[in-house]
C-alpha cells in the first residue's frame, strides 16, 4: 500500500472542522501540532496591542487514494468569500516506518468492503 502524507495549517477555529471533515472523507488519525506563522503582511493590531493569531498544523499519514477526497473537503473548509483561511498540501511518503502493519491491514479490508 502506497501512502501519502496530508499536511493542514489553519487558524485554530477551523481545527475541529478540519479533523471531522478530513475523517469523514477517509483520514484515520491525525497529529495536531500547535504552530504560529509569520506572515508578508503587516500584523493586526488591538488597541495598541499586536495580535497574532494561532495556528494548527495537522499531519495525516493516508492511503494515497484517499489524499484528493481529503483534500478537496479541506478546499471547502479553507476558502470562503474572503479568501484563504490556510493551506493545505500533500506529500507522497517512499518509506515508512512505524505503522502497524496490522492496522494497515484491517484498513485494507475495511476498504475492500466498503468498495473504495
Amino acid at each position: 500500500m502506497k501512502f501519502t502524507a496530508v499536511v493542514v495549517i489553519a487558524p485554530e477555529d477551523l481545527e475541529e472542522t478540519v479533523i471531522e471533515q478530513s475523517q469523514r472523507a477517509g483520514a484515520t488519525g491525525v497529529t495536531i501540532l500547535p504552530g504560529k506563522g509569520i506572515g508578508g503582511g503587516a500584523k493586526r493590531t488591538f488597541f495598541g496591542l499586536t495580535f497574532e493569531g494561532s495556528q494548527t498544523v495537522l499531519l495525516m499519514v493516508v492511503g494515497t487514494h484517499l489524499a484528493t477526497p481529503i483534500l478537496k473537503v479541506l478546499h471547502d473548509i479553507l476558502i470562503d468569500e474572503d479568501g484563504s483561511r490556510g493551506i493545505a498540501f500533500s506529500v507522497p511518503i517512499d518509506h515508512l516506518t512505524g505503522i502497524d502493519m496490522q492496522q494497515v491491514a484491517r484498513f485494507e479490508e475495511h476498504m475492500r468492503r466498503e468498495g473504495a
